[in-house]
């Protein structure tokens, strides 16, 4: 009996580990650097070309992805309760895809597949032109990671790792920051 307890155990250790740590991912393409505040190009899923600095004047949060990715899957949710929470006035949500075998259709089917239950992603997705490697915490450490830029583009936080949005689970072990603390913070 014991010995079938054990493996149970430690792939329920491997998932929770997963989750609260991130994926990783890395990506060498250039980046772009504004005169004023941070800059970087991206791709909507249609495949216009934006960039970050068509979003200054607003509180912007930088969410670095992928498709595959289970604790990305997860910031989707607590990302819908701060989009639902805040005026586009205030904030803007940029879910950038890291990924580079990831196409602008797996995007869209990621968004599709959220919506079949229940969750209506509906702020923006693109896929990385830019290299954004340089708005983790580390070079290369992991996604999914949040980058939060002021209404002139600069950068006033970064996470890496799954973000909550305004409550711990019990025995909450990571970082003790939430996503609305911070929002409320800078939007003030």
């Amino acid at each position: 009996m014991k010995k079938k307890i054990l493996p149970i155990i430690l792939i329920i250790v491997i998932i929770i580990t997963g989750i609260l740590s991130g994926c990783t991912t890395t990506n060498q393409n250039n980046s772009t650097n504004g005169t004023n505040g941070e800059n970087f190009l991206f791709e909507l899923p249609d495949s216009t070309e934006v960039e970050l600095k068509e979003y200054r004047g607003k509180i912007v949060i930088l969410d670095m992805w992928a498709t595959w990715c289970s604790p990305c899957q997860y910031q989707m949710i607590e990302l819908k309760k701060a989009y639902d929470t805040y005026s586009r006035e205030d904030l803007e949500i940029l879910s950038i895809n890291v990924d580079p075998d990831e196409t602008n259709q797996d995007i869209l089917n990621f968004i599709e597949l959220f919506s079949e239950h229940g969750y209506n992603l509906n702020w923006i997705f693109g896929n990385e032109i830019d290299d954004t490697a340089k708005y983790k915490k580390e070079l290369n450490s992991g996604i999914p990671s949040i980058c939060i830029f002021d209404r002139d583009g600069e950068i006033l936080y970064k996470h890496v790792g799954v973000m909550l949005y305004d409550t711990f689970p019990d025995n909450w072990t990571g970082e003790k920051v939430l996503l609305k603390e911070k929002i409320d913070e800078y939007i003030n």
